[in-house]
């Protein structure tokens, strides 16, 4: 779905490292720590059970972000194809899967996602004996709304200046 969304944009090239931003990937090295780099304790320690908790939780709020970043996009998607690539107005079906990346993870799937991460999360906290802390989920959203928000509005200044 996504090369059919790039091609009807005319980016195809989008991965170059012309589009490189450093804020994102500063953001994307925050993951890949948080969800890869960061599990290399013994399997039994505490420390280790806790870091996989908060990759967890992380796992909660990108979901949640994802789906507010999904269905604002739904909103405006098919008028930007349009205004990109007219010849899409011709072609229903071209226009339908050039939408369906957005469109698939638009409405409840993102919120689903989040909430199977949540109900993971709990689980994973009843079998290892940690306590889900909403507290720490707090915190933890808090920081990761604050690293994708600047990632995305450094995103939004690269784009501007293209045009």
């Amino acid at each position: 779905m996504y090369p059919n969304m790039t091609g009807a944009f005319s980016a195809t090239d989008w991965s170059q490292d012309r589009f490189s931003v450093k804020q994102c990937n500063d953001f994307s090295e925050f993951l890949y720590s948080v969800g890869v780099a960061g599990h290399r304790l013994p399997m039994n320690s505490i420390e280790y059970m806790q870091s996989m908790m908060d990759a967890m939780m992380v796992s909660i709020a990108s979901e949640l972000w994802n789906g507010r970043e999904y269905n604002f996009l739904a909103q405006h998607i098919e008028d930007k194809l349009l205004a990109i690539n007219p010849s899409l107005g011709s072609n229903t079906n071209e226009l339908r899967n050039a939408k369906g990346y957005v469109l698939s993870h638009s409405g409840e799937v993102e919120n689903k996602h989040g909430l199977h991460a949540l109900a993971a999360a709990q689980a994973y906290g009843r079998v290892t004996g940690l306590t889900f802390d909403p507290v720490r989920l707090q915190t933890i959203m808090l920081d990761y709304n604050q690293r994708v928000g600047k990632a995305f509005y450094n995103l939004r200044e690269v784009l501007s200046q293209l045009n």
